[in-house]
């Protein structure tokens, strides 16, 4: 449901100078939408922000030129980073022809096609069938591999956080699909910097008629790092187990939360395993995943029961 795309400046320059297109990048590109701008050409978000600018209208002063620079901001402000070559020297088109080779794109977004099945220009992306078109919502098995075919490029992409929201991700459904996410994320990335992990789930307390309680954070890691093994002993994995305050919101909603946006899920991470059993995966807006960043990150909503 997060996609990467390779965005050749040319493309950006010319929505500028249009108040439509102006607009429309504002509304489907960056977070909070399915399209996400890769680093490339360069690596880091600062360095690609400087490359656009420099590619922009000559008069940054016009009205278009303001445009381009706001759309920059934007766009630079969630990134997808690859560990790319820097292709300073060679044209656009051809670098992207040459990285996507190395590691595909999600979608290449030039002013003229070039040779990629995943290249769309402004000319074919409304077309029928263009890799330009993403749903926002969509239906899954609650199975590990249902689930992570939907999430698997937002996890995958990652290189900061990944938030797990779910209230009974303590389960042993749930933990199995920790280790399953963990073992998916590793495949195919395009750097090497590993995402920070964070599971929060919600107090459960036992009783004669609630049954056995949630266990502590410190067991939820363990047994999710045990079932890992050596191979991915330094990874970093926190977890917190949390209450629900008098003042604050309640703890009900389950949610997957990256630095390149979100999806909530009906059943959470806890999947039954039935392949008969679906669930539905929704993309967030900017404005809910702010709110659920905050949170959870700044714990202000959250009493905080036990960690680790």
């Amino acid at each position: 449901m997060i996609h990467e795309y390779a965005l050749e400046p040319t493309v950006l320059s010319a929505w500028a100078s249009n108040h439509r297109d102006y607009a429309e990048f504002l509304r489907e590109y960056g977070l909070g939408t399915p399209r996400i701008v890769s680093s490339f050409p360069k690596r880091k978000p600062s360095k690609l922000r400087s490359y656009l600018l420099q590619h922009g209208p000559q008069d940054a002063q016009s009205l278009s030129g303001r445009r381009y620079t706001e759309m920059v901001i934007k766009l630079t402000e969630s990134v997808v980073i690859r560990d790319a070559l820097d292709h300073q020297a060679s044209a656009w088109s051809d670098a992207a022809i040459a990285e996507n080779h190395r590691a595909p794109f999600g979608v290449i977004l030039s002013s003229s096609a070039i040779e990629a099945e995943n290249n769309v220009t402004p000319d074919s992306m409304y077309l029928e069938g263009s890799a330009w078109n993403h749903c926002g919502q969509m239906e899954v098995k609650r199975t590990n591999s249902g689930i992570f075919s939907v999430v698997g490029d937002l996890l995958r992409l990652s290189s900061k956080h990944i938030l797990i929201i779910d209230p009974f991700g303590w389960s042993a459904e749930a933990i199995n699909f920790i280790r399953f996410m963990v073992h998916g994320i590793s495949r195919d990335r395009l750097t090497d910097d590993l995402p920070k992990i964070v599971l929060f789930f919600k107090e459960k307390r036992g009783g004669v008629n609630a049954g056995g309680g949630s266990p502590s954070a410190d067991h939820v890691k363990n047994q999710v790092m045990q079932g890992l093994g050596e191979k991915f002993g330094n990874i970093e994995f926190e977890v917190f187990e949390l209450r629900e305050t008098t003042v604050g919101d309640v703890f009900h909603n389950r949610c997957i939360l990256t630095e390149h946006g979100g999806v909530v899920t009906g059943h959470g991470i806890g999947v039954s395993g039935n392949e008969s059993h679906t669930d539905e995966v929704f993309l967030m807006s900017a404005d809910i995943y702010q709110k659920k960043w905050q949170q959870f990150m700044e714990l202000k909503c959250f009493c905080v029961v036990s960690s680790a």
